[in-house]
C-alpha cells in the first residue's frame, strides 16, 4: 500500500507581543557611558528599531542591575497567541490531534511549554497528543512543519496546533561595566561584546498556527536539512551552562558567539537552498524565481549577505518581509519566520520560498505554495 504524504496547509496564524516595548534609541540612551563609539554605532545598524520584553523595565535591567518585573509570562503570552489562533482559523477544537510547544526560551524547563499551554487551556482536548520542540533555534519552524507532515499523513481528520513562543530578554546579562566593539577588545574579551549584542539584537514574542491536510490557505513543502555540516559547527553558538554538563549558574546563563556565525550561516543557507530548489515539488529555477523569500532575521548584516547570494536587492518586495519583521520585532529566534507569515499583507499566487537557520548548527528551506487569488493571514 502507497500512503500519499500530507503537505500541511496553513488555516490559521496569529501573533502575540508583549505590551512593553522599547526602541534602539531608547535602549543606547539608557546605556550612555557604559558603550564605546564603536559598539554604539554597531549596535545602532543592527537593522532592529524596536523590541518587545516581557519584562516592564528591560533597560533598568540592563544597564542598573534592576530585578526583573515580569509583565507577562512567556506561556501567557503563547496561551493568547493561541487561542487568537484558534478563533481565526475557525475549526473545531475538538479536531486538535496535536499540539506542538516550540521554544528556545522557555518560562522553566519543567514541565514544558507545551504542557503549561494544556493547564492554561481547558478547552483543548485532555488526549491529544502534545510534543515539545525546544532549543532547536532560529531554525525551529523547519522542524515543526515536518512534525506536522508526518502527524496529518498518519492521522486523517487531525489537525495541528502550533505555538512558536521565545523571552530572551530576561536572559539577557546585565551590563554594569564599559563595553566595547569586538575589534576594540582582545580574544579572551569577546563575551563582553556578545553580552552587549544579546541585549540589543533578540526580543520576545508568541506566533501560532493552525495546519491541516487541507484548506484555503498556503501549502507547504518537503523540508531540505541541514546540521552540523562540520562537527565544529555545533560550537558556532552556545549556551554551554546551565545543564547537567555544567549545573552551577553564576547570575544570567552564558551566551557564546563565534565570529564565523555569519560567514557559516550564509553557507548553511545558500547550500540547503540549493537541495530545496532540486525537490521534485519545488518548481523553481532559483531562488529569485520565488514569489515571495522569507529569510529568518539574524541580523541586517546577514540579511543583506544572503539577498546577494539569492540574487535579489535588500529592498525587492520579495524580501521586505524579512527586513520588516527585523526592524520592527529584533531577532525573536523560532518566531521570527511565523512573524512574517502573520503579517496582515497580501502574499502573491505562486511558490514561495522560507529559510529558517541558527544555531546548533542547522538549517530548513521549504516550499510555500499560495493558492491563485493570493492569501493574506
Amino acid at each position: 500500500m502507497t500512503t500519499t504524504v500530507v503537505d500541511p496547509h496553513l488555516l490559521g496564524v496569529a501573533a502575540e507581543l508583549p505590551r512593553s516595548a522599547y526602541s534602539t534609541e531608547e535602549l543606547l540612551d539608557a546605556g550612555q557611558g557604559h558603550l564605546s563609539d564603536r559598539l554604539e554605532e554597531m549596535l545602532g545598524s543592527l537593522g532592529v528599531d524596536t523590541r518587545y520584553s516581557i519584562l516592564a523595565n528591560y533597560p533598568e535591567v540592563l544597564f542598573q542591575g534592576a530585578e526583573p518585573e515580569l509583565d507577562i509570562t512567556v506561556v501567557d503570552l503563547a496561551v493568547r497567541a493561541a487561542r487568537k489562533c484558534l478563533a481565526k482559523a475557525d475549526v473545531p477544537v475538538e479536531t486538535i490531534g496535536l499540539v506542538l510547544g516550540v521554544s528556545s526560551s522557555p518560562g522553566r524547563l519543567v514541565p514544558s511549554l507545551v504542557c503549561d499551554m494544556f493547564a492554561r487551556m481547558p478547552e483543548l482536548p485532555r488526549t491529544a497528543q502534545n510534543l515539545s520542540i525546544e532549543y532547536m533555534g532560529c531554525s525551529a519552524m523547519a522542524k515543526a512543519i515536518d512534525t506536522a507532515r508526518w502527524y496529518l499523513t498518519c492521522n486523517p481528520g487531525k489537525r495541528v496546533l502550533v505555538c512558536f513562543a521565545e523571552a530572551t530578554t530576561p536572559l539577557s546579562p546585565p551590563l554594569p561595566g564599559f563595553y566595547r566593539h569586538f575589534l576594540e577588545v582582545p580574544p579572551d574579551q569577546r563575551q563582553q561584546s556578545v553580552d552587549v549584542l544579546h541585549g540589543f539584537l533578540f526580543a520576545d514574542a508568541a506566533v501560532a498556527m493552525v495546519l491541516g491536510a487541507d484548506g484555503d490557505g498556503p501549502t507547504f513543502g518537503p523540508v531540505a536539512n541541514l546540521t552540523n555540516d562540520l562537527p565544529e559547527d555545533a560550537e558556532l553558538g552556545t549556551v554551554p551552562d546551565g545543564g547537567s554538563d555544567i549545573p552551577v549558574v553564576q547570575g544570567r546563563r552564558a551566551y557564546t558567539l563565534s565570529p564565523l556565525v555569519t560567514p557559516r550561516g550564509a553557507f548553511y543557507a545558500r547550500e540547503t537552498m540549493q537541495m530545496a530548489l532540486k525537490d521534485d515539488s519545488c518548481h523553481l529555477a532559483a531562488p529569485a524565481d520565488a514569489s515571495v523569500l522569507l529569510v529568518h532575521t539574524g541580523s541586517v548584516r546577514i540579511l543583506n549577505a544572503l539577498c546577494q547570494e539569492f540574487g535579489l536587492d535588500p529592498g525587492h518586495d520579495k524580501v521586505v518581509s524579512s527586513y520588516r519583521v527585523l526592524r520592527d520585532y529584533g531577532n525573536t529566534l523560532g518566531c521570527s519566520v511565523p512573524l512574517m507569515l502573520a503579517e496582515p499583507v497580501r502574499r502573491p499566487a505562486g511558490q514561495g520560498l522560507l529559510v529558517a537557520f541558527g544555531l546548533s548548527f542547522g538549517c530548513g528551506v521549504f516550499t510555500m505554495t499560495v493558492p491563485e487569488g493570493g492569501w493574506t493571514p
